[in-house]
């Protein structure tokens, strides 16, 4: 048993998260938030982008340090696009993707109430791009290396 509640991540594009457990540590809701910017290429201003991630995992098997979770997820994500080459005025657009995924993950506890997690899964992708285009779906399975490794620590909310 674990705390209830967790801050940490489960993707590297919305690192700014939580984890919280209901139901005895069965059903659980994860949250990501991740924001940014970038220098545009041709001018000198900033192209910014965020990203908002929903989850929620069930847990399929457990054992005494380890959790095997399906995870259904929920990704929105936005990139500021530049739409204009110089010496034009400095114009943006934004180009959108919403993913929706279902992923099998592993979280290990490594010592009481911090766990690392890994998954893989496949998912549905739609892009609307910037500048009015056509919007294009696709889907494709994926999965994380050891670099994209998630984290939680846990440390408020009962259940320990």
């Amino acid at each position: 048993m674990h705390y209830n509640g967790a801050l940490g991540f489960h993707s590297i594009d919305a690192p700014l998260g939580a984890r919280y457990w209901f139901m005895d540590q069965k059903l659980g809701v994860d949250f990501g938030l991740g924001f940014g910017s970038t220098p545009a290429p041709s001018y000198d201003e900033d192209l910014s982008r965020w990203t908002i991630e929903l989850g929620v995992p069930f847990v399929l098997k457990s054992w005494d340090k380890v959790h095997v979770l399906l995870r259904p997820g929920f990704v929105y994500e936005s990139q500021e696009v530049e739409m204009s080459d110089p010496p034009e005025p400095f114009a943006t657009d934004d180009e959108t993707t919403i993913a929706l995924t279902a992923e099998l993950e592993a979280e290990v506890f490594i010592v009481d109430n911090f766990s690392v997690s890994a998954s893989h899964g496949i998912g549905y992708f739609k892009v609307d791009p910037a500048g009015g285009g056509d919007s294009e779906s696709s889907w494709s399975t994926f999965g994380a290396d050891f670099s994209h490794i998630g984290f939680h620590y846990y440390f408020f909310g009962g259940g320990h």
